[in-house]
């Protein structure tokens, strides 16, 4: 077979091999699901390799098996939804469902990438000799590294923003008023902790933190109020930290609460590990989801706090 067929389909798998990178610290990544992801990309970029030489030849039903792959990576997408919720039961933290679908949604566009990789790799290749007239060895090179480039666009064009860059992250104290309510922070109220065993093991093992959206932007608190992205940061949280409670220890669930005053959010959390930084970092890097976005977007020149705002 034509070698720039196997330069489109390494091409292809390279594509995604480079986005697995970005999962690590968010989606499962055992091998079963490491070989997994890899022998779709095999599948995927050799649908667009083969492509390229299919529309050349005028073979125009080709393309129907574009549309059998689109079906096939939606039903990967929902396979991978029904697996995660499967698992939501025996999570001691949730991601939730907006994560899951997040996570379900990536999958499938992830192997799109491929397709439009390697499709675009032989394209490239035909298109050089035919109307450039250059040496086959020469357009080879070039739609290669024209393809590891594209790969690298499409990787900064799907990465998504971060907690970080919308809010700041801040540790405060966790105290107890009336001796049994919860305060983190500013905002009391947050649970009711009635053994005295359990406050204590929050005063010591317990860390607070605030998160405050950036800029006193409410399209910022929008994300921050956004159910889903609530649960996914707890989750981000758990898959760094965990966490020191098991599941017949309601008190110890972690629980985000809003600073009314400030649109913000406050957490009392009990790592495995007490370390402030490790937090902080963890609560950076969870990932915004689709649909935590857009909200608040009438209130976008309002800063928070400004008189008669909400």
């Amino acid at each position: 077979m034509d070698t720039v067929f196997f330069v489109g389909l390494v091409i292809g798998i390279s594509s995604r091999v480079i986005m697995l990178n970005l999962d690590k610290r968010q989606y499962p990544t055992q091998p079963n699901i490491l070989m997994t992801q890899i022998v779709l990309a095999a599948v995927a970029s050799a649908l667009g390799a083969l492509l390229v030489p299919a529309l050349k030849d005028r073979s125009y039903t080709s393309i129907t098996f574009l549309s059998l792959a689109a079906e096939q990576f939606r039903q990967v997408r929902e396979n991978r939804r029904n697996t995660l919720q499967n698992l939501e039961d025996v999570q001691l933290v949730q991601r939730g469902e907006a994560f899951i679908e997040e996570i379900a949604r990536t999958y499938e566009v992830r192997n799109y990438m491929c397709i439009i990789t390697s499709f675009s790799t032989v394209g490239l290749h035909y298109l050089i000799i035919s109307e450039l007239k250059l040496s086959y060895n020469v357009a080879l090179t070039i739609s290669a590294v024209a393809g590891i480039m594209l790969a690298l666009i499409l990787k900064k064009m799907l990465q998504r923003e971060s907690i970080g860059d919308v809010a700041d992250v801040v540790p405060v104290e966790i105290t107890f008023v009336d001796e049994f309510i919860m305060k983190v922070g500013d905002v009391k109220g947050i649970t009711n902790v009635g053994l005295k065993s359990d406050r204590e093991r929050y005063l010591s093992k317990g860390l607070g933190i605030e998160i405050i959206p950036k800029d006193k932007s409410y399209s910022n608190a929008g994300i921050l109020m956004d159910p889903g992205q609530r649960q996914a940061i707890l989750y981000n949280i758990y898959s760094r930290m965990g966490i020191l409670r098991e599941h017949n220890e309601p008190a110890f669930y972690p629980l985000p609460r809003r600073n009314a005053q400030k649109e913000s959010l406050v957490l009392a959390y009990m790592p495995v590990e007490k370390d402030m930084d490790k937090l902080i970092e963890a609560v950076k890097s969870c990932p915004i989801l689709s649909s935590a976005k857009g909200k608040n977007l009438s209130l976008k020149n309002t800063p928070i706090g400004k008189k008669g705002s909400a």
